[in-house]
């Protein structure tokens, strides 16, 4: 390329610069806005879901951000001091439930869910259900029936002295046999087990009918006249930074142990091929439309957004940097050499 050519592809190279540029700022960003979200929206038109995603390549990429997208120690850290700046902001300071959550969008909540009646049975029949409730129930009864035996029957409370005296014999016999309580706890804690199904039961139908729509209704307005005038700010002795973090990094473990099952991925396909078998044959400006992200709408969000975004000095300097070189890759080469000589 001789000297007179490489000086004008230098002034062309600039002034392309310098058009592209002119075509962000002020009136110019605003026209190129309206210019390529209309081309966007025609050629959307023409094209379908189907015709753009491959939903072989989209399910893989998917699975692969959900298994290995990192959330390592530094983002966490992230995470939780924003959560602490949350919990500890003054904003906290005299906000409660009622500032945000009206009390008959509240009702409504509640009146919606507690119509789940059958979903509301099952979990508490799973519950009761549970080994570990058998076990409670059974230490609940064996300890009010001791009890009642040394303090509250009708032998002891008439008699004078009985009470101290079966209690002092209680510690005599321990001393002289002090296997005995315990074999005896484990004897009457079997024979309870093993006639727990009646009071498991019985159970079942107490809390069924406390927890029913009606009820379930009585006890959220008693949560919400206990809680609702309660600031925010209250709530700030509950949790502290450490607590946050031990949470977070559980719910890490969590998530690291659930992202790599083949339930998650198979269930995460079938998502996306449902969604693409529903919409995948619509054009791409028809189904954008649909769910509410009309031309007119996406121009005036960037119309909001990029102009202030775009005036941040360092976002400029970048952007003008990497037209340059991109530029300069084409006004450096023999090709546009050739052009101008």
């Amino acid at each position: 390329m001789s000297e007179q050519t490489q000086s004008n592809a230098a002034k062309l190279q600039e002034a392309h610069v310098r058009f592209m540029l002119s075509r962000l700022q002020a009136d110019g960003l605003l026209q190129t806005i309206d210019r390529e979200v209309s081309e966007i929206y025609q050629w959307g038109a023409t094209v379908t879901l189907e015709e753009v995603l491959d939903r072989d390549l989209l399910v893989k990429t998917v699975l692969r951000l959900v298994e290995h997208a990192p959330f390592n120690q530094a983002l966490r850290d992230i995470v939780v001091k924003s959560t602490v700046t949350v919990i500890q902001s003054e904003l906290n300071d005299g906000t409660n439930i009622t500032s945000l959550v009206p009390k008959g969008e509240y009702d409504k909540a509640v009146s919606h869910f507690a119509q789940f009646e059958k979903l509301r049975m099952d979990i508490i029949h799973l519950i009761l259900e549970s080994p570990v409730y058998s076990e409670l129930i059974t230490d609940v009864l064996y300890h009010g029936i001791k009890d009642y035996v040394m303090t509250e029957n009708v032998v002891v409370k008439k008699v004078p002295g009985v009470s101290a005296l079966m209690k002092a014999g209680a510690k005599q016999l321990n001393k002289a046999m002090p296997k005995l309580e315990a074999a005896a706890e484990g004897t009457i804690k079997k024979f309870i087990a093993g006639n727990l199904r009646s009071s498991v039961e019985l159970s079942e139908k107490v809390l069924n009918n406390a927890l029913s729509e009606g009820n379930i209704k009585t006890i959220a307005d008693h949560f919400w006249s206990t809680v609702s005038e309660k600031e925010f700010s209250k709530f700030k002795g509950y949790v502290t930074e450490q607590d946050i973090d031990d949470s977070i990094a559980i719910g890490d473990t969590l998530w690291a142990e659930l992202r790599t099952t083949e339930y998650l991925h198979n269930m995460i396909a079938k998502v996306i091929v449902h969604i693409l078998d529903e919409n995948g044959s619509k054009p791409l400006a028809e189904l954008a439309t649909e769910i509410g992200y009309t031309q007119d709408y996406i121009s005036d969000e960037l119309k909001q957004i990029l102009p202030g975004l775009l005036g941040r000095e360092a976002l400029w300097n970048l952007i003008e940097q990497r037209i340059r070189g991109n530029l300069d890759d084409f006004y450096s080469s023999e090709e546009c050499g050739q052009a101008l000589a």
